[in-house]
């Protein structure tokens, strides 16, 4: 089924378009009009775009004829008010209203043959409803009306970690970018809903709507939750899952519970010999001096632990493969200082270089051994870690183990590996990443304090691996 509409069987009394067509009328002599002896015909259902994206509205004439020389006008409520118009051979840009300036364009490759596009760039939710396609001859004349309709798939939930409150974790799930207003859950396992602690839907400027819901996860609660964000128009929408782990995950790391077992003991005896120095000397000057090579003692053994720890991992010298950098990346001669430009630099579309997302590797690949290198100045938003050398490098790809890439991600001042999100005491200000290619292991320290950040499981294949680096500022490499 297809729709046709002419001018005179759509006008009737009460019709919001009626005060349109009483200036069609009133400034059309009525002896030029003839009765219609063609049709305008658009799509016999609803037009759906997603908020962002172009708009493309189809209609054309039948029997196929030339509209070269004929009015084409595109309007919504009022006729005198064009979201696009073609008069006189050529568009009339000057008549458009003004929330459509800019934004159109007739497509006028089948015009010999009355068939015309109008190109909506950057829909947004204002431009939903009802369009009219109005063809003019010097006799004729005709219309179909076509509906628009606007949805926004949102950004995939971000699930954070906010604090301990009420015996539980406080977590809270956002996502932005949908329209219409969209619905929010928490569901654990088997897909039951959870009851959800807060909930609120803002509408921004743009008109789309962003989602926020917490939870508070009790140690009673199911460890497996997931986080979905759909509406009426977009099913089944995007959904984020979470597991919260039981506090058993220093067990993994026994370097650092050696260490701190150590900590505690010395600052028992560091206690117990300040006591016992206070009774036996009862001076000041010389508890004071005793204290004082109690702590440069501690501070020497924290640097002998971290020492040895390092010893286990040999560094290496990275630096970055210009080759495999996005064309929006410039690289220092130095090649270990990157940057984001806002235009394209001159390279070759060659296949080992990323054309999408804004990543490089780097230009030495390992297959064996224990190593670590350092990046600091990451920006506000950037992914590092490692790459299998077969990792896709054109279209969109996600930094994931199923992609081939091991690493963690920062996008205002959140953390989150693949898995889950991360939770930091400060700021990094370097991170060293630390790869034991036999064990399949990818661990992520804070070098400052030798805090771990994260420790993943990788699955090599015995395949050639890459540090990776995806940069949305800058990036520098300190070793």
């Amino acid at each position: 089924m297809q729709m046709r509409i002419s001018f005179h069987s759509h006008c009737a009394m009460g019709n919001p378009c009626l005060s349109s067509y009483l200036i069609f009328f009133f400034t059309v002599p009525v002896s030029t009009l003839e009765p219609v002896t063609f049709q305008v015909i658009g799509p016999d259902h609803p037009v759906m775009v997603s908020a962002g994206e172009d708009a493309l509205l189809p209609c054309h004439l039948s029997p196929s004829m030339s509209a070269q020389e004929m009015e084409v006008r595109w309007f919504r409520s009022q006729f005198s008010e064009p979201v696009h118009l073609y008069q006189h051979g050529k568009d009339q840009a000057e008549q458009q209203i003004p929330n459509y300036q800019g934004r159109t364009e007739l497509l006028k490759d089948g015009i010999v043959n009355g068939s015309v596009v109008l190109r909506i760039r950057s829909i947004n939710p204002s431009d939903r409803g009802q369009f009219i396609c109005f063809f003019r001859s010097r006799s004729f004349y005709a219309q179909a009306i076509l509906e628009l309709q606007v949805a926004g798939l949102g950004s995939t939930p971000h699930i954070s970690i906010v604090s301990y409150q009420s015996g539980g974790i406080h977590m809270v799930c956002e996502s932005a970018g949908w329209y219409p207003e969209p619905q929010a859950q928490w569901r654990d396992l088997s897909g039951q809903h959870l009851p959800f602690l807060t909930e609120k839907i803002t509408q921004h400027d743009n008109g789309l709507f962003e989602a926020l819901i917490s939870i508070i996860v009790t140690e009673s609660s199911s460890q497996d939750l997931s986080c979905s964000v759909r509406n009426s128009h977009l099913n089944p929408g995007k959904e984020s899952v979470v597991y919260i782990a039981d506090p058993f995950f220093l067990r993994g790391y026994p370097f650092k519970v050696a260490m701190y077992i150590l900590l505690v003991v010395v600052g028992l005896l560091t206690f117990t010999a300040s006591y016992f120095l206070w009774k036996q000397y009862k001076a000041k000057g010389k508890l004071v001096a005793d204290l004082e090579e109690l702590r440069d003692k501690l501070g020497k053994l924290e640097a002998e632990l971290k020492w040895r720890k390092t010893q286990l991992f040999g560094e290496v010298k990275v630096t970055l493969d210009p080759e495999t950098a996005h064309p929006r990346l410039k690289l220092l001669e130095d090649q270990k200082t990157v940057t984001l430009e806002s235009e394209h630099q001159d390279r070759p579309d060659n296949p080992e270089r990323f054309d999408k997302v804004f990543c490089v590797l780097g230009s030495e690949g390992y297959t064996s051994g224990k190593m670590y290198w350092e990046v600091e100045g990451m920006g506000g938003i950037w992914a590092i870690g490692v790459a299998r050398e077969s990792v896709r490098r054109k279209g969109e790809i996600k930094f994931t183990p199923e992609e081939g890439i091991w690493g963690i991600e920062q996008s205002r001042d959140c953390y989150a590996t693949p898995e889950s999100s991360l939770l930091l005491c400060e700021t990094p200000k370097k991170i060293r990443i630390y790869v034991n290619y036999e064990k399949g292991e990818v661990a992520f320290f804070n070098p400052d304090n030798g805090d771990l950040i994260a420790c993943l499981t990788a699955s090599f294949k015995g395949e050639t691996i890459f540090p990776f680096f995806c940069v949305h500022s800058h990036l520098t490499l300190t070793i």
